[in-house]
């Protein structure tokens, strides 16, 4: 059944969504069937593809940044923020401040951390789950799933919450929930296969997959599976994590290790809206950053290129930008940084470079020039109260004002490094550094 079910799955991709009214891709009970609207079907480019080289190109004096305002979150319960991965405008003052908070782990940590009612929820390597109280600086939960003979063995976990439940998914193909509240296991499944992505809710359906491309859909109050799609599995490895999120319609984005952005209807219909393909024939590892969502419109960034999707599947634009920082978007301008560290903006709406500037050049022009020797690479990029935030790998902070000219406002060293995802909560920045600490900043 399984050659079956690959073979199928390879004709799919080969047939570059051309389905008939037959097809499915099998499941584990029903066939997931493909849309065969035509209007949906018209996937040729709005724009056509870029092959852009990076250049010096200043703004356009008339261009005004419009940026929706300053979003203030109260919880981070999933990765990436929300089901649509889509951060924007964040309130974040920067004003140089930082709290540094006791070790929480005596291992290293994973990288996905979430805060909710002022406690940290974090895993380590050696598969704890923890919980540590923000306001009482000291560990307030500790729980280990794991039996002895696989416990010097890396976990990696991923994590989410649902009401008073952790829900955990690990590189063993182990899942599980924890009754947080009243210390206990609520039920945990073996899947066998290690999972490999991000993990959303919708109502009561866990979505995730596993390292060989399998989506798998489990009621979260009893652990049961309730369906699994299977997608064609990658030949090689890379770093890139396959990567979920939903749209407004509750329709699943799913970008997988080989490349492809799969839209499915999962939930009333099990049919498969459309099929993009990322990867080309002579690319052996397929690298790329989280889906993003918004307006309904999807950006995926891949380490050769930024592509604009609209909801109906229709490939709007692409542009060659490689770059290995996950972009950011605020209002209709794309945000990011390419490999020969030029700053670039992008106009979403027509696919354009409305602005490049190499990031050194920025630094003579406003700061010692010796600052370019000591910032290190780039790693995230994100914008805080209308302005442009910049961190680097050594930790440096540098703040970009957007409102009247391009220019940099500050440049700040910072006594940490950064080992967790980054998030954000009532205007302050908190992540986890090396040293296992909790930090957060203003």
């Amino acid at each position: 059944m399984r050659k079956i079910v690959n073979f199928f799955t390879i004709m799919v991709l080969l047939a570059s969504c051309s389905f008939d009214n037959k097809s499915g891709i099998w499941t584990g009970s029903d066939k997931v069937s493909k849309k065969t609207n035509e209007s949906e079907q018209k996937l040729e480019f709005v724009f056509k593809n870029q092959n852009n080289t990076i250049k010096d190109k200043d703004l356009s004096s008339k261009k005004i940044f419009q940026f929706e305002p300053p979003k203030k979150f109260s919880k981070w319960s999933q990765r990436y923020q929300n089901k649509s991965n889509y951060l924007g405008n964040v309130s974040f003052f920067n004003d140089g401040n930082y709290k540094k908070f006791s070790k929480i782990s005596s291992t290293e940590i994973n990288d996905n951390i979430l805060v909710y009612k002022n406690n940290l929820f974090f895993s380590d390597y050696k598969g704890n789950i923890g919980i540590f109280s923000i306001s009482q600086n000291q560990l307030i939960f500790k729980f280990n799933f794991y039996k002895n003979k696989i416990k010097k063995t890396k976990k990696n976990i991923k994590l989410i919450l649902n009401d008073n439940f952790i829900i955990a998914a690990d590189n063993f193909g182990y899942v599980y929930s924890i009754d947080y509240k009243n210390n206990k296991l609520i039920w945990a499944k073996n899947f066998l296969v290690p999972f490999r992505s991000n993990l959303k809710i919708i109502d009561s359906v866990l979505f995730l997959s596993d390292e060989k491309n399998k989506i798998v859909l489990i009621d979260t109050k009893s652990g049961k599976l309730i369906d699994e799609l299977y997608t064609q599995p990658s030949k090689t490895v890379s770093k890139f994590e396959s990567n979920i999120a939903i749209d407004n319609d509750n329709n699943l984005l799913y970008l997988s290790t080989n490349g492809t952005l799969y839209s499915l209807n999962l939930i009333n219909q099990k049919s498969i809206n459309w099929i993009q393909n990322f990867k080309t024939e002579s690319e052996i590892i397929f690298n790329a950053h989280p889906i993003i969502i918004q307006k309904n419109e999807i950006i995926i960034s891949t380490d050769k290129n930024i592509s604009l999707i609209g909801a109906n599947g229709a490939r709007i634009w692409d542009i060659n930008i490689k770059s290995n920082v996950k972009p950011i978007i605020a209002g209709n301008i794309i945000f990011t940084i390419n490999e020969e560290n030029y700053l670039v903006f992008i106009n979403k709406d027509i696919g354009q470079i409305i602005y490049s500037k190499n990031i050194n050049l920025l630094i003579e022009k406003n700061y010692n020039k010796s600052f370019k020797r000591k910032i290190n690479k780039i790693e995230h990029i994100l914008i805080t109260n209308n302005k442009l935030l910049l961190i680097s790998k050594n930790s440096y902070f540098i703040e970009i004002d957007l409102k009247n000219s391009i220019k940099i406002n500050a440049i700040k060293k910072n006594p940490f490094a950064i080992s967790s995802d980054i998030i954000f909560l009532e205007n302050e920045m908190m992540f986890v550094s090396s040293s296992k600490r909790f930090y957060k900043v203003n």
